[in-house]
């Protein structure tokens, strides 16, 4: 009996039946893909630095080639247990030419994505794997890239690039594109082009060639090495300590994980929530079938096992399909919030899976148990008397139309139908609510990337122009090279009819301490010249100005314990210059940690470890059209503008997010239109009467359309109003600490006005709008006699 009254309930609401199917496929789909990914990405990072075997410590240097001071001081050291020198040349843009590309016929110029590392294929400490996770091996002549250095220059497996380093040309075939764990995410500057040893001792046999050395250390005691290495005073252009800063250099990959991931758990909890708004609905839809059943004698135990068996056949046909869809949908959410990183093929996605479908069944079956006890309220009573008990003591004109003469009736209904029972759409606004928040989270994160002010969290002075010449490792051998090309670039533009000035940040790896000469630790130390005066942002006190002052970030402040107005001492031994701090600031370059000098300040040469770009100032002129200018004034030169430069330093990670916030609202507009349907659907079945009553009285078919999707729009339009409120407030608490993990300790989020108050909005209403209006047209179909349904 049980199975027949199934069958019959199935087909007689098969609408409602459909949505609530759908929402407990996408329960499933979301759950078991969400808390899969969520074990995959947990571990994932950690999994890609143990098989790569990150050191404990690493510092890289240019030498000659020759003598090597730093190995034996590794080599003589009882602290450290195991190192390895890895050697190669840093590439210039001019020094690797395309000779094949498949992708863009006729392309020959490379353009690095940063500084570009060639060297061989690292057998111990650092290990590179291809794209499916096995392990790379070359034979001589190939070469491989990491897979930013491809995208950038549109290469793939059997394009050819020829590279000259010194006197010694080769030709090489991409055999492979590579996930790198140290030097493969996007905060990580430093990438490398990996070749056979043998191709590479080639390169490695002419004499003074600059020799770039990479110096993987595992030690015993952490604090002992140091403290022994800072007494050393190695002239460095950078050091890691630690497999957890690799960790954190992941955090801008991890931003779109942690959304997708986000919006995952919010989307399942909507379709729970949207669960047990249908089950009520049911119950008070069956109102006449409970009450007659429980007329002929059956208890509150049958009915509701009746209604248990209903959701058991929906929730086990719905979980079983998303338990497959969630495989396909994982590994798509996986593939595009995980780029750069190995993902571990572990064997328990099927029993994660799995438990997920069977928690849906018993999440489904627990809501229809608890939902069902609404039952007992219902007698037999109710059914004689079509859903009424009798009596009623509740008003529920909670508007007085005439003190509104002006208000259309379609309108007014609406309003005051929302007014009269908050409860019912309550359930509709939180919906709509929830979706305009997962929109405009991420949004906020993208157009906080996109911003103008953003330069600032870097370290950067905003100009029009940043200039890319390629020549970075020459910069660094002889410096007075770069105020050559600034003054060459300024005089070219002048030329041209363009009135310039030129400047560029150098920055310096030195050990610098505030007390004790024993705690010194290496910091990036930041220092503008040129020939224009540009100002940085600060969060406290002033730019330095004397060749003794400095400003010091928020986080390095906080881990050397000083402030404004204290000493920092940079150098070693008894050459280290005192400096005083005049105010602090905030980066997120170098993970929140570092230093800017005035520039009238005297640093080593022989600390400088890079520089980050040429800048140009073009006096009458906006970014853009200066930057179509110089494009072709310097055609051998990178030319970019802030959002470019930016682009090209947390690699392409805005455009990820953008995509991400495409997949977010197409889900978002499904959510809506599915329950939209499902709420008018439900509610309209129950208004017949109403309906009915209204048209005999002379409300035409076009008034009760207009009522049913105003009553709709004006709950998304509250939704929306509410749901950007909400997403202002949480947005510190969500995307806020993403950028603090950065080093931005006061970062301000930028929302974009017209996508957050114009764009979007439109699109929720457009689509929510032809929705309603497609299930509103069901009011043709009520006839007049169906007024004797009402109460």
């Amino acid at each position: 009996m049980f199975f027949r009254i199934l069958k019959k309930d199935l087909k007689r609401k098969k609408t409602m039946n459909i949505i609530l199917l759908l929402f407990i496929i996408l329960a499933a789909m979301f759950l078991s893909s969400s808390v899969d990914n969520l074990v995959a990405v947990n571990g994932a990072i950690d999994h890609f630095i143990s098989i790569s075997k990150t050191p404990d410590f690493f510092a890289v240097a240019l030498t000659d080639g020759i003598t090597d001071e730093i190995a034996d001081f590794l080599k003589g050291n009882e602290n450290v247990e195991e190192y390895e020198v890895i050697n190669g040349f840093n590439l210039t843009n001019e020094d690797i030419t395309i000779t094949k590309c498949q992708e863009e016929e006729g392309r020959t110029k490379y353009e690095r994505t940063n500084v570009l590392h060639l060297g061989a294929v690292p057998e111990n400490f650092m290990k590179v794997f291809r794209m499916d996770g096995g392990s790379l091996s070359l034979k001589s002549g190939e070469i491989a890239f990491l897979k930013a250095e491809a995208e950038q220059n549109h290469l793939q497996v059997g394009d050819r690039v020829s590279i000259k380093v010194g006197e010694v040309e080769q030709e090489f075939t991409i055999a492979a594109i590579v996930k790198d764990a140290v030097f493969g995410s996007t905060m990580m500057g430093f990438k490398r082009a990996l070749i056979t040893e043998e191709d590479l001792e080639k390169f490695a046999r002419q004499d003074g060639l600059v020799h770039t050395r990479i110096y993987n250390v595992n030690y015993a005691d952490k604090e002992k090495f140091k403290e022994q290495w800072a007494e050393q005073g190695f002239m460095v252009i950078s050091t890691i300590e630690g497999r957890s800063t690799i960790r954190m250099c992941y955090i801008m990959d991890m931003l779109i994980a942690a959304i997708l991931i986000i919006v995952s758990v919010c989307l399942i909890l909507l379709a729970f929530l949207v669960l047990r708004f249908t089950i009520v609905f049911t119950l008070q839809e069956d109102y006449k079938e409970i009450g007659i059943m429980k007329a002929i004698g059956m208890k509150d135990a049958g009915i509701k096992g009746l209604y248990l068996i209903k959701y058991l056949a929906i929730s086990i046909i719905g979980a079983v399909i998303g338990f497959f869809l969630g495989f396909p949908f994982g590994k798509a959410i996986l593939k595009q919030a995980i780029v750069n990183i190995l993902v571990d093929s572990t064997e328990q996605n099927v029993a994660i899976n799995f438990a997920c479908a069977a928690a849906v069944v018993f999440i489904v079956l627990l809501f229809c148990y608890l939902s069902t006890n609404k039952l007992k309220k219902i007698s037999a009573m109710e059914a004689i008397r079509n859903g009424s008990n009798g009596e009623r003591y509740q008003v529920k004109n909670h508007l007085k139309l005439w003190k509104r003469p002006k208000m259309k009736p379609y309108f007014y209904m609406a309003v005051n139908d929302i007014l009269s029972s908050l409860k019912r759409f309550g359930i509709l606004l939180a919906t709509f609510c929830l979706g305009t928040i997962l929109i405009l989270l991420p949004l906020s994160a993208a157009s906080t990337l996109k911003s103008d002010g953003i330069i600032y969290s870097f370290s950067i002075s905003p100009s029009d122009v940043y200039m890319d010449t390629g020549r970075w490792e020459t910069y660094i051998v002889d410096m007075d090279l770069l105020f050559q090309d600034m003054e060459e670039i300024e005089e070219k533009l002048k030329e041209n009819g363009l009135t310039a000035k030129t400047g560029a940040d150098i920055g310096y790896m030195i050990p610098c301490y505030a007390d004790d000469p024993k705690d010194k630790v290496t910091y990036y130390v930041l220092q503008a010249v040129g020939s224009w005066d540009r100002h940085y942002a600060l969060l406290s006190g002033q730019e330095p100005e004397l060749s003794n002052e400095v400003m010091i970030t928020e986080l390095t402040a906080k881990e050397l314990r000083v402030g404004i107005g204290d000493t920092i001492h940079f150098g070693t031994g008894d050459e280290a210059k005192e400096f005083i701090i005049t105010g602090t600031y905030q980066s997120m370059m170098n993970m929140g940690q570092g230093f800017r000098v005035s520039r009238s300040a005297e640093l080593e040469k022989e600390y400088a470890a890079g520089i980050f770009c040429l800048q140009a100032e073009i006096e009458e002129m906006e970014s853009e059209e200066a930057c179509e200018r110089l494009r072709e004034i310097f055609p051998d030169y990178k030319v970019m503008n802030a959002e470019g430069i930016l682009d090209s330093m947390i690699g392409g990670i805005v455009e990820q997010i953008d995509l991400t916030t495409i997949f977010i609202v197409g889900t978002v507009l499904m959510i809506n239109s599915l329950i939209t349907i499902l709420m008018m659907k439900t509610i309209m079945t129950k208004e017949r009467g109403d309906i009915a009553l209204l048209k005999s009285i002379g409300f035409s078919d076009k008034s009760l359309l207009a009522w049913q999707t105003a009553r709709i729009l004006l709950i998304l339009a509250a939704a929306i109003g509410i749901g950007t409120v909400l997403s202002n407030v949480l947005a510190p608490f969500t995307i806020g600490p993403i950028f603090s993990m950065m080093g931005a300790t006061s970062i301000e989020l930028v929302t974009n006005t017209w996508e957050a108050i114009a764009g979007y909005p439109v699109l929720l209403f457009l689509v929510t709008g032809v929705s309603s209006l497609f299930c509103a047209g069901g009011v043709r179909k009520v006839d007049l006699k169906e007024v004797n349904n009402i109460e």
